[in-house]
């Protein structure tokens, strides 16, 4: 940005934490044409002219970015308890029923309203739908257009079964046929116009602050027909991929019986594994993949509260960041995490994966850079965002100093990694616009938003239907190899109660 631009907003005194382990005291921040245009000793920034926010007793940090959720669990918060991935995905689509364009607008925006109020600038919505829709990608779009935030949704595309991979996988008859029938399997040359559409709409829309990626559901939920179309598609419009890896065992076993290999050799096969492409979960990743991953420049997607609920595992966080790896952080959707709240999953992650047998530990700086850079990388926009400096774009929150989260702290980066709970977000700024102030989203009704959450997650209430006995047996089946001990029975006297 030139330094002859005219600021329109200024942060007058505040502190600034560039980035993570880095801090200025003091200062003024001058936002212009959407970003930051100089960040100067307090009281030596411009004319006046600008709107002015106090920043006395703030901290400036850049925005989070919540690099992997699904909006349409924004309404679903709670279900399953106590089931792992694959039963738990039974249960869910078996009880959540269709959704309308206007559900999922309002899924995206009451989703929106909980991420900005904790400081969450930018997302990435692996948007499932039943049915997969151009309407519904349309409606989940316009809400993120509505409110503010920057968002990316990848429309969550399958074509493939693997539920019956499963079942030849480990030689049982699961007897359910598999999931098609709760969820229909559109063509792959179907899903890829849908893309294609969404892309021509919606990729690089209000002044580049919403995106589009291709969202393949995962290496065992798709041919490789759609695959290779979607890639190809997203690639022609500069986009990248977004797609689930290997979060469960089952998930590693299916890919190697299907394809003779690990999953992450079948992406590297397919042409998949780029710069451009995300990997949400890679929990079940062996050293092998890791070094693969690490070479490619795909970018893991950490979601440990999700990981944690479902029982699913630990990802090999530590050795993908010292294999080279960028790594980014999400929250996963309100249904396996149950909430939005990115600084959970950051304390999580700044916990879980300390080993001080081994002496080796997870810091705060690299956890921090997760949830910033990390997440921005997801979206091609590391250049520019998750960082707080002259010319990048104006991304940030402004956190109370005095609040629970950072008062007191010795140490700021470690406080916002280990101690912040969001409720220290006075006021935010997205595109250098202010979309929170005191606490509260003003871009949009806020609590308008929530009601129409709650009447929805009512009206899809999981004690309304109760899962097929075939689709019990298959969930009961799949918790077994799983080797749990847990018993839908029980799970289902706690969700009717």
């Amino acid at each position: 940005m030139s330094a002859s631009t005219v600021p329109d907003l200024l942060i007058a005194g505040c502190d600034v934490l560039p980035g993570p382990g880095e801090e200025r005291r003091a200062v003024d921040v001058e936002i212009g044409g959407g970003r930051i245009s100089s960040i100067v000793d307090a009281g030596s920034a411009g004319d006046g002219s600008a709107e002015r926010i106090d920043g006395t007793g703030l901290l400036a940090i850049p925005g989070l970015v919540n690099a992997h959720t699904h909006s349409p669990e924004n309404c679903l918060r709670g279900i399953g308890e106590g089931l792992a991935l694959e039963p738990w995905l039974l249960r869910m689509f078996g009880s959540s029923g269709p959704y309308t364009p206007q559900d999922h607008y309002d899924c995206a925006l009451a989703g929106a309203v909980e991420m900005l109020e904790l400081g969450v600038t930018g997302v990435v919505d692996h948007l499932w739908m039943t049915p997969p829709s151009v309407e519904a990608v349309d409606a989940a779009m316009r809400a993120y257009r509505d409110i503010g935030i920057r968002a990316t949704v990848a429309p969550l595309m399958d074509d493939h079964d693997y539920t019956e991979d499963f079942g030849a996988a480990i030689g049982a008859d699961l007897g359910i046929g598999g999931m098609s029938h709760h969820v229909a399997l559109p063509p792959a040359e179907e899903l890829v116009a849908q893309l294609r559409e969404s892309l021509a709409s919606w990729h690089g829309a209000e002044g580049d602050r919403l995106r589009i990626l291709a969202g393949p559901g995962g290496v065992q939920w798709a041919s490789e027909e759609l695959l290779a179309g979607l890639a190809a598609a997203a690639r022609e419009h500069g986009a990248g991929i977004h797609i689930h890896l290997l979060e469960t065992t089952l998930q590693d076993r299916v890919c190697r019986h299907r394809f003779g290999c690990s999953a992450v050799e079948a992406l590297d096969r397919l042409g998949i594994l780029a710069p451009d492409c995300s990997l949400p979960h890679s929990v079940w990743t062996s050293d092998g993949d890791v070094e693969l991953i690490a070479a490619s420049g795909a970018i893991p997607v950490h979601n440990p509260a999700a990981n944690l609920r479902l029982g699913s595992g630990r990802a090999p966080i530590r050795a993908l960041l010292e294999a080279g790896a960028v790594v980014a952080l999400g929250t996963d959707g309100s249904a396996s995490s149950d909430n939005q709240n990115l600084w959970e999953a950051l304390r999580l992650a700044s916990l879980i994966h300390n080993d001080a047998a081994a002496g080796r530990w997870l810091t705060s700086s690299a956890t921090l850079a997760m949830a910033t850079s990390g997440g921005a990388a997801v979206i091609g926009r590391n250049a520019e965002l998750g960082r707080l400096a002259v010319g990048a774009i104006a991304d940030l929150a402004l956190i109370d100093r005095r609040g629970d989260g950072v008062a007191g702290s010795v140490d700021t980066t470690a406080a916002l990694a280990l101690s912040e709970s969001g409720r220290g977000v006075r006021h935010v700024i997205v595109d250098g616009r202010p979309v929170v102030r005191d606490g509260r989203c003003v871009t949009v009704d806020r609590d308008a938003a929530r009601a129409r959450l709650a009447e929805q997650a009512a009206r899809r209430s999981p004690t309304a239907s109760r899962p097929p006995d075939k689709t019990r047996r298959a969930m009961e089946e799949m918790m077994r190899f799983r080797g749990t001990a847990a018993r839908l029975t029980d799970n289902e006297e706690r969700e009717t109660t």
